[in-house]
């Protein structure tokens, strides 16, 4: 079982929610949560995102080492610590190297984009608050709402997350980017959690 999945058991008990609740309110199936705390499932950021928001806490509360230090954290290369080792279900690798620092603002990570085939399904994704994508390697098709970028190294884009998204590696070559997760500001939840509307083709994971 992974950290996080660990740390979303503890909220949702620690809320007071079921399996079913919980599932209900993060828009995914009650088998996909129980899949997720079990450590045999690897959702999206935004599906993470969602169910922190769910469970009244911040997604910095389900990436944070205990040992975090207030004032400043070194993370080494090598010492990143992997959201899902294995990818998620469309082969995304995010890596946290944000977790040392207690009382964070925001998330960072380092996302790998792998090259997907021509039928690979485009899932969109969601969720409140301020992202920025930086790329660092390959060539990256960029969906936001219904307009489509291509971005290339040192390319960075700053948007507002709760309009359908998505990066995907353009091409035959792998890519990867530096993504930065804020948090909403208007909102009583610290991670600013919003839940799915139909209207925007989100379909909840088996």
């Amino acid at each position: 079982m992974t950290d996080f999945a660990q740390a979303l058991r503890s909220h949702r008990l620690t809320a007071g929610l079921t399996l079913r609740e919980a599932a209900a309110l993060g828009g995914v199936t009650k088998g996909y949560l129980s899949k997720i705390e079990g450590g045999t499932a690897t959702p999206s950021i935004a599906v993470l995102s969602r169910l922190a928001g769910v469970y009244g806490v911040s997604l910095s509360d389900v990436f944070t080492d205990g040992a975090a230090a207030s004032h400043f954290a070194l993370v080494r290369a090598g010492e990143r610590r992997p959201v899902n080792r294995d990818g998620t279900e469309l082969g995304y690798v995010f890596e946290s190297i944000s977790f040392r620092k207690k009382d964070r603002r925001g998330e960072v990570f380092v996302l790998s984009l792998p090259a997907l085939p021509p039928d690979a399904p485009r899932q969109l994704y969601r969720h409140r608050g301020e992202e920025i994508f930086y790329v660092l390697e390959g060539v990256v098709r960029f969906t936001y709402g219904p307009a489509e970028h291509i971005l290339h190294p040192g390319d960075c884009v700053q948007f507002d997350p709760s309009v359908d998204h998505r990066g995907e590696a353009y091409g035959p070559d792998p890519a990867r980017a530096f993504v930065v997760i804020l948090p909403a500001t208007d909102s009583p939840d610290k991670c600013g959690f919003q839940p799915p509307a139909n209207k925007s083709g989100f379909q909840p994971p088996e």
